[in-house]
């Protein structure tokens, strides 16, 4: 028997994933460059001006979707 709930858990599933990343510069072709927990340097779509750089966003599908809170960003191996 399927619910609601479990379709709810399936869309987190298959959905788009998203990551943190943190904003290091605007460029004029309309991209935003971005660093990544890890270290990884790449451009991503989008961009927000209501922050002074850097700032944290969250990126999905090679686009900037929100603004993420701007705390330290730390990695921990488990």
């Amino acid at each position: 028997m399927r619910t609601d709930l479990w379709a709810q858990f399936g869309d987190l599933a298959t959905g788009v994933p998203r990551y943190l990343a943190t904003v290091t510069g605007h460029n004029a072709d309309g991209t935003t460059s971005i660093v990544t927990p890890e270290g990884y340097e790449t451009r991503v779509m989008g961009r927000l001006d209501t922050e002074s750089l850097p700032y944290n966003v969250w990126v999905a599908d090679g686009r900037i979707i929100d603004a993420a809170p701007n705390f330290p960003i730390t990695n921990v191996t488990v």
